[in-house]
């Protein structure tokens, strides 16, 4: 390091023979070599010159024009929050790995602040590295390759790392968690470079992030919802309620102690999500656990992860997602099954992109990316199985879909489609060319729903007495009423806290509630009745089991006594045959005899007859 610190100094000096030398800075920074998927710590040093506004970067075999680009924005705003002009300066950066390649934008925040340090004189810490880009109002954005590069920054025993702001709850927040967790080191989250400063110089000490991702829903204030409907059984839905509670309470206790403070926070939600549903947003609960489910089934894995691994867990999930079967469909327990064809769809779906993701990836945050859609998927198709369960033992009259209900479906298809491409979109897609074509309906309904750009033309008064509008509707059916429910929770949200982004979410669940509530009476008024192929009961299949033995039974007695019959027939038409012959036989003898005696007469007369002529 001194070694190329002299050489730097040296390059200063004979840079200096030909314009004035204004300042210096060096600083680290953390890369990652992506074709190993580990993180390497390189120096960014920097030499300011009195000039006309040069900026270049040297020191590596190759330089992306991103990379370039982005320290060219990082002169902009460190000179515009100097209050100088950047076309008085050169900027001679220089990047300490010489046979590699550089590109992309994640070294902005690092360009910038030394920058601002060789123009202020203002020194910078080395204790320390940073990542993320710059915007040209000093906004530091998100980045890729976290974890290689946490990893960098324990191996050269750096205090802590600066990274970008992510929100809370989101894949980023989770995964700077983790990698502060497993290598033990600080990061400390940064919008801008103003933050970033305080800790780059030393005038704010490093904190450690902390994971929790609890909200408080102000639940004491939340009224019991009582929202009626027809066709409904809420007991069920309780159930399934409770069966998402269930495996997401036990990923959470597998989750490593390592990890215990974000094990802490999901335990308080799940609390607060259980006196939800106990207000009857059953719904709404189930969803807010199931999300909890997926960070805490990536930190059931965090640890040792690698690819081979994640191709594991991806290749379990897809094998559990396949082997699910849905009941037979009746007139009874179609919401069920369709809300449960629907989720296994999405699992399928959702494996696949997590598949995609690992064969795609270039560092472990592309490994961790895959584990976290692989939970996602396990979480729909877990839901799936237990709604197929529900399913099966509502029973019912077994039934199918006319044909007719695929001109309502391929209508909401193609209306969808023109918003691009989502999961729902694909699922009705596919359902359709099933010819599962309530399914199909279902699907679309969402596309067209969650699919859409939002644009929202309304006030907030105007958008709320819609709300009310559509959940007056009666619903027809346990999801429109569920849906409605959640509406109506996201609607008592925004009573409370004037928080608008409230109102949109109830907005979307309210028309889910409304069009679902419309589409199973479509879907009802078509179906056809059909004789039962398929049967969960036991007791039916023990009766229909014993009834074919008995049947078994009489064919062979009559088979038996058939060939027995037939035996007597034979022996009856061979019997008379054997009995003429031997009369016959008999006969030809005493025949033979009088022959003999008559010819032994006549010798002998013929003799006597001789006898008297001699």
């Amino acid at each position: 390091m001194r070694y190329i610190i002299s050489l730097v100094m040296l390059s200063l000096m004979f840079l200096s023979s030909y314009a004035y030398y204004v300042g210096s800075s060096y600083i680290y920074a953390p890369a990652v070599l992506t074709q190993a998927e580990k993180g390497a710590l390189t120096t960014f040093y920097l030499n300011v010159t009195n000039g006309t506004g040069i900026v270049t970067i040297n020191g590596p075999s190759s330089v992306g024009s991103s990379t370039l680009d982005s320290a060219k924005e990082a002169v902009s705003y460190a000179c515009s929050y100097l209050g100088l002009n950047e076309s008085n300066y050169n900027f001679y950066y220089t990047i300490s790995d010489k046979n590699v390649s550089v590109s992309g934008p994640s070294g902005g925040l690092a360009f910038t602040l030394d920058a601002i340090s060789a123009l202020s004189h203002i020194p910078l810490l080395h204790t320390f590295t940073l990542t993320g880009t710059i915007g040209y109002n000093g906004t530091v954005g998100e980045i890729g390759g976290v974890y290689d590069k946490i990893m960098a920054a324990k191996s050269h025993n750096l205090s802590f790392v600066l990274v970008p702001y992510a929100e809370n709850g989101s894949f980023e927040n989770l995964l700077y968690y983790i990698s502060q967790q497993v290598f033990n080191i600080p990061l400390v989250e940064v919008s801008n470079v103003s933050q970033a400063l305080k800790f780059a110089t030393g005038r704010e000490a490093p904190y450690p992030l902390k994971y929790n991702n609890y909200f408080d829903y102000h639940i004491s204030k939340l009224p019991y919802s009582n929202l009626s409907c027809i066709n409904c059984n809420q007991s069920l839905f309780e159930n399934l309620t409770q069966f998402t509670f269930n495996f997401t309470n036990y990923t959470i206790q597998s989750i490593p102690s390592i990890f215990n403070g974000a094990k802490s926070s999901f335990e308080k939600q799940m609390t607060e999500y259980a006196e939800i549903n106990q207000k009857g947003y059953s719904y709404t609960a189930a969803d807010f656990a199931y999300l909890t489910f997926i960070q805490a089934f990536v930190l059931s894995h965090s640890l040792n992860v690698s690819s081979a691994e994640a191709q594991n867990i991806i290749s379990n999930v897809s094998s559990y997602c396949s082997s699910i079967t849905p009941p037979q469909l009746t007139n009874s327990n179609y919401e069920y099954v369709i809300g449960g064809e629907l989720r296994q769809e999405f699992g399928n779906i959702t494996i696949s992109n997590a598949q995609q993701i690992l064969n795609q990836s270039e560092t472990s945050d592309g490994i961790f990316e895959s584990i976290y859609t692989a939970g996602e998927a396990y979480g729909w198709c877990l839901a799936a199985e237990k709604m197929y369960n529900i399913a099966s033992s509502i029973g019912g009259t077994p039934v199918v879909s006319s044909p007719s209900l695929g001109n309502y479906a391929s209508s909401l298809i193609n209306n969808a489609s023109s918003f691009g491409g989502n999961i729902y979109l694909q699922s009705a897609e596919y359902f359709y060319s099933k010819g599962n074509y309530p399914a199909a309906l279902y699907s679309a309904i969402y596309a067209n729903i969650f699919g859409r750009p939002l644009i929202n033309n309304y006030s907030n008064s105007q958008l709320l007495n819609i709300e009310k509008g559509l959940l007056s509707e009666q619903q027809y059916g346990i999801w429109p009423n569920q849906f409605a429910r959640s509406a109506q929770f996201y609607i008592n949200e925004y009573n409370i806290t004037g928080n608008s982004s409230y109102l949109e979410s109830a907005y979307s669940l309210a028309l889910l509630a409304s069009k679902l509530s419309s589409a199973n009476k479509l879907i009802n008024s078509s179906f056809i009745e059909q004789p039962s192929i398929y049967t969960n009961n036991s007791q039916e299949l023990n009766t229909i089991s014993n009834q074919i033995e008995q049947i078994y039974s009489i064919l062979l007695l009559i088979l038996i006594v058939m060939f027995a019959m037939l035996a007597i027939l034979l022996a009856m038409l061979l019997r008379p045959c054997g009995v003429n012959s031997s009369k016959v036989e008999k006969e030809d003898k005493i025949e033979n005899k009088d022959l003999a005696y008559h010819n032994y007469r006549g010798k002998k007369k013929g003799q006597q007859s001789q006898s008297h002529r001699s």
